[in-house]
């Protein structure tokens, strides 16, 4: 029984990783980084819960893992919140919400008449 389950999880996890998918991000500027990670990363863990994915930041970069569709709405809303990052917008929850919503809806790159 307990070797039946672990073979299954074993199988889930490997089709898992085998139907992920990474984007990658280059971060210019450090400020709009810890702008878009917020207070104590508060974003960037409401962005992994909201689609859930994986964000990392190493060297530079951004890295957003998950399954296909996920990676890729995060990595819009990720684009939006830092052009609004890179005007001088101060990014809050409130504001990752709603391009989280535009991302949703297809909408992200409305998220630049924000500022």
């Amino acid at each position: 029984m307990i070797y039946a389950f672990m073979r299954r999880f074993t199988e889930d996890t490997a089709q898992r990783r085998d139907q992920s998918m990474e984007q990658r991000i280059e971060i210019e500027r450090l400020e709009e980084a810890a702008n878009l990670f917020g207070s104590f990363d508060e974003n960037i863990r409401l962005i992994e819960s909201e689609f859930h994915v994986v964000v990392t930041n190493r060297e530079g970069e951004l890295r957003i893992a998950g399954e296909p569709e996920d990676t890729m709405l995060a990595d819009k809303a990720v684009h939006a919140l830092l052009t609004l990052a890179g005007k001088g917008e101060n990014i809050g929850e409130q504001t990752v919400r709603y391009v989280i919503g535009l991302a949703r809806a297809g909408q992200a790159d409305k998220a630049a008449a924000l500022t």
